[in-house]
């Protein structure tokens, strides 16, 4: 099977429900680890993770797509989306489980109108089980996407304070 007549998808659970996003769209896969939670923190947000210096917002994805609220475990993976370091974003999941290589034949477009500001882009039949496949670019609003690039040059100065050379 040549790469062009296949998807790959980054296939994880969220709140009993599978999804998937393009894995070209992934960047890497972190386990969980300890964020930051400053003040004033966005309610999507899970936190800041310090990923190398660069403040990255950490979004709650259950909370996003009002599925049941899981609360980070041993399993719990970020996924942090590919990007320009000043609009990184990671995607709190409940675990990673595969990679998904599926032929384009096998995937099945959603309708924009079917789902919130066309999130959820296809559906794909893993054994038995639907997988959701996201769109990355539109998973929040515009709006959203203005307010969390606003906390996130906020964030990234706090951490830019504290670097030892920043004196």
């Amino acid at each position: 099977m040549s790469p062009s007549s296949y998807r790959s998808l980054v296939v994880f659970h969220l709140g009993g429900k599978l999804g998937g996003l393009p894995l070209e769209s992934v960047e890497k896969i972190a386990p969980m680890c300890d964020l930051a939670r400053p003040p004033g923190l966005l309610a999507p947000l899970e936190g800041i993770l310090n990923w190398g210096g660069a403040a990255v917002p950490v979004l709650r994805l259950d909370r996003l797509l009002h599925l049941p609220e899981q609360r980070p475990g041993l399993y719990s993976m970020l996924m942090l989306l590919k990007g320009r370091s000043d609009n990184q974003v990671a995607l709190l999941v409940d675990r990673v489980s595969e990679i998904l290589h599926v032929p384009h034949s096998e995937v099945l477009p959603v309708r924009g109108e079917d789902s919130f500001n066309a999130c959820v882009e296809a559906t794909v039949n893993m054994r038995g089980q639907v997988v959701h496949v996201l769109s990355p670019a539109r998973i929040l609003l515009e709006r959203e996407q203005e307010s969390l690039s606003a906390f996130r040059t906020m964030e990234q100065l706090r951490l830019d304070d504290w670097r030892p050379d920043a004196q």
